[in-house]
């Protein structure tokens, strides 16, 4: 169950009891709290990929530092 699906059994229940306001303000923060962990969560995604990515470039980098290297010295880095 997720913060959406309380907020909606708190209303069902709300509309019942005394405290109606209440747990409207309750269901209401539930559901923004939903939105901001999903939010958080596509934000992390995105972060993530681009972790990989700079990962990918740095590996490319590397490589084509050690052909310059071996260019430069005349020797592959593994003889040395």
């Amino acid at each position: 169950m997720n913060a959406n699906e309380l907020a909606e059994i708190l209303e069902d229940v709300g509309m019942e009891q005394k405290h109606y306001d209440t747990i409207q303000k309750v269901a209401t923060m539930l559901r923004q709290q939903q939105a901001e962990y999903y939010s958080l969560l596509v934000n992390h995604d995105k972060l993530y990929a681009k972790v990989i990515e700079q990962q990918a470039e740095i590996k490319a980098l590397k490589a084509e530092l050690r052909l310059i290297d071996e260019l430069v010295t005349g020797k592959a880095q593994n003889e040395q």
